[in-house]
This record gives structure tokens, sequence and C-alpha cells, in this order.
């Protein structure tokens, strides 16, 4: 029997690169025994975490409620950026604070999308090869913000990550002219994958991601490198909007086999990858000024439990009756199957 699912929150708590202005439903039709899932929260304005197995959105946050992200496994260190804000971020040379006024530093980059722990801006702010004595040499990084709905900045911050120790974060930070200084920790929370900080109000903890594993997708936008042909092919970040999925979770993509003939029986043959951009945002297309999605993408998942989904996605507009966004894009649908024996 085929459902349709309107997502409420249940539990707890790309600026593209084209114009997008149009609405065009594009109708495709639900398999037998399916579910389709229509997410009420924009992929513009919030990330939406989504749990398979249950069927529900585990929370849901403005995408510009925190900055930095900062590891919280026993031996991890590394800090990641917000994404979904456009931010980057570089290291000077000057271990001087109060020095620092300009927001230049040696590399200024963005965190890949892939979301490999050797791949972010930040990267190796210390040296932790002998985890009995690391060493800290508290330079100071350079923090863009990035950039609200509309393209206004959020401006810059500096910063000094000064140390971690007893599984605790120190950092300082100020604005560059060194108004508004302050001094956080942060301490590490074992429930989840990052603890998320933000620069707001002295710095605050408010805003969290949702206990690691409670999700497996996270629908929003972020930040990522497009080859585009308007600009010589050269390699050149964007903001998309696309799924991202959680540590643990892998992801293999199948564009011949048609959605009603995935089964467990296929699972040998596919590939699956644990890169945080596996479905990524290329299962639409920008025709004729509408977004439409591309039925034959369909993906195939498995969570953290070893449980088998395929999913592929059915609508980029909100298509909710009743609801007050609706015809508005970036409201993501898609129909989902268990697959059992």
């Amino acid at each position: 029997m085929r459902k349709i699912i309107s997502i409420i929150l249940l539990t707890q708590l790309f600026t593209s690169c084209f114009d997008e202005n149009s609405f065009v439903i594009t109708p495709i039709p639900i398999e037998p025994n399916s579910i389709e899932v229509k997410i009420p929260y924009s992929m513009y304005a919030d990330q939406t975490y989504f749990n398979l197995f249950d069927i529900i959105v585990v929370s849901h946050n403005n995408f510009a409620d925190w900055d930095l992200g900062f590891e919280t496994t026993p031996n991890g260190y590394h800090i990641i950026l917000n994404t979904s804000r456009f931010m980057y971020a570089g290291v000077t040379n000057s271990t001087n604070f109060s020095l620092v006024t300009t927001n230049i530093a040696d590399t200024m980059i963005y965190d890949r999308s892939s979301g490999h722990p050797d791949s972010t801006a930040i990267g190796d702010w210390a040296d932790f090869s002998d985890p009995l004595n690391p060493v800290f040499p508290k330079k100071v990084y350079i923090i863009d913000r990035g950039i609200d709905e509309s393209g206004n900045s959020f401006g810059y911050k500096k910063i000094v990550f000064e140390k971690l120790e007893d599984d605790i974060y120190y950092i300082r930070f100020a604005n560059l002219d060194n108004s508004d200084e302050h001094t956080f920790e942060i301490p590490k929370n074992a429930a989840v994958n990052f603890v998320q900080f933000s620069f707001n109000g002295g710095g605050n903890l408010n805003t969290q991601q949702p206990g690691k594993e409670l999700w497996d997708l996270n629908l929003t936008k972020y930040s990522t490198i497009l080859f585009d042909n308007a600009n010589n092919n050269k390699p050149t970040p964007y903001l998309v909007r696309g799924v991202l999925i959680n540590k643990g979770v892998t992801v293999a993509k199948d564009t011949i086999t048609p959605y009603k003939s995935i089964s467990l029986n296929n699972i040998s043959g596919y590939t699956f990858s644990n890169k945080q951009d596996a479905i990524g945002y290329n299962w639409k297309s920008y025709i004729n000024g509408n977004y439409i999605v591309k039925p034959h993408y369909s993906y195939i998942i498995k969570d953290r439990n070893n449980n088998y989904y395929k999913l592929r996605f059915t609508g980029f507009n909100n298509t909710i009756i009743g609801d007050i966004h609706y015809g508005v894009k970036g409201y993501p649908s898609f129909e989902m199957s268990k697959l059992n024996l």
C-alpha cells in the first residue's frame, strides 16, 4: 500500500550558482509499498536531520545557528566549519593575537564536502603525534563566517586554538579590531559527532546536532567545489543544496536499475561510499529555469545498524497541501523503502 507522509518534528530538540525562481511540479509515480516523505523544512534556511528506520525528522535548526564543530571521539581533535554558511578559514604565521588585525591569512580555504577529517580548512592546528605530549603552536586563524541567504556577510573572527586538555578545547577569539575578545571552553560530548559552537554572544553551545545514533541524513545546504563552465572549468566553491550522511552510514548510487527492481539481491554488486556527500546535490537538474529531480537516480543506503534502504527523490518544491510554504522551492520529497528478505 502506498503511503505519503508529511514529516513533522517528533522528538528533541546552494546560495546556488543559478537563479531559482520558478515552481513546477513534475509528478513521479510512487512504487507500490513505498513511502513518500515530504520534508516541511527548507533546505535554504534549515539543517534537517532524518532517521530512516523510524521515518522521522529527529531535529532541525537554522543553518546559521553555529560556526565551528569540535570533534568528540576519544583521540579526535579536528575542527570543522559550518559549510552551510559558506565559511572558509586560514592560518597566519603569527602567534601575536593582538597584532593580527586584517583578514589576510596564508591560505584561506573551504572544508571539503567529502567530510574527510584531513580535508578541513583549519587542519592540524596542533601536533598530536605524541598523544602524551601534544604541541600547541597557538597560531592565529582567520575565520570568514560566511553569508546569509541574501548574500550579506556575517563578518570575520580571529581565533587561537590554545589547547585540548582532559577532553576540553580551549579557544580565544575576537573581532579583527580586537574588540569583543573572549575565551571559551568546549567540552567533548561523546553522544554527538561534533560539538557545535557559535561565536554569538561571546560564545555559546546553544545549537547541537542530534545524538549520532539518532540520525542518518542531513538535508541542508553546504559548500562544495564545482567545475564551472562559466569560470573556464576551474574548480570553484559554490553553495549547493543536498543531503549529507552521518558517520557510519554508507551509500551506493544506481542510475541504471529501475527503482522497483532494486532489492537485497542487488547489494553485492554495489560499491558503497562513506563520503559525507555520497548522496549530495546531483539528484536534480536545472532545466529551463526550474529544478527537476532525476527519477532514475536511486540511492541504496546502509545505516549504522546494517539495515538497507532504497531512496529516490520525487520533488524539490513543497507539495504539502495546506502548508503555508506550498509551492516554494527547497522543500525536498523522496520515496523510500526498507529492503527486506
